[in-house]
């Protein structure tokens, strides 16, 4: 199939994991189909067949943890906090609306956008128009 981004918007959580835990159910419920055939009945099947090694869903679910670090030191399967400097390189601000971050990710096709390695992820808090934190933003790059 190749490589292909991917990119979801869901509520802001404090906690980055809850949110990606939560998006993850939310994605696999909306893809059940696709797995149900094969028996896989649930996200926790899913992850622990072989199913997304072999095949990966060109989606939020190849990613399982949020990490904090540097740049480029995220592993597969990790998606990468976005933070400080960092947005303000990407997004142009330090609280980058929706908007921003829609047209920063649509730009991200020439490949100086992170994630950098294919099966990873990052995110970063997306601000209302007062700038409190209404969402967060997960992107990422999956290959085969």
């Amino acid at each position: 199939m190749g490589a292909s981004k991917w990119s979801y918007f869901t509520p802001f959580q404090h906690s980055e994991q809850d949110a990606l835990d939560g998006l993850r159910e939310r994605v696999f419920a909306e893809d059940f189909e696709d797995y149900q055939e094969a028996g896989i009945e649930t996200l926790a099947a899913l992850m622990a067949s072989a199913w997304l090694e072999e095949e990966p869903a060109h989606s939020v679910l190849d990613v399982e943890r949020v990490v904090r670090c540097e740049e480029h030191m995220e592993e597969p399967g990790d998606v990468r906090v976005v933070e400080a400097a960092e947005v303000v390189e990407l997004f142009g601000t330090t609280r980058p609306g929706r908007d921003v971050v829609e047209q920063a990710l649509k730009r991200a096709g020439d490949g100086w956008f992170p994630p950098f390695d294919r099966g990873s992820g990052c995110c970063t808090i997306v601000y209302d128009a007062e700038g409190h934190p209404a969402e967060l933003c997960f992107w990422g790059f999956t290959g085969d």
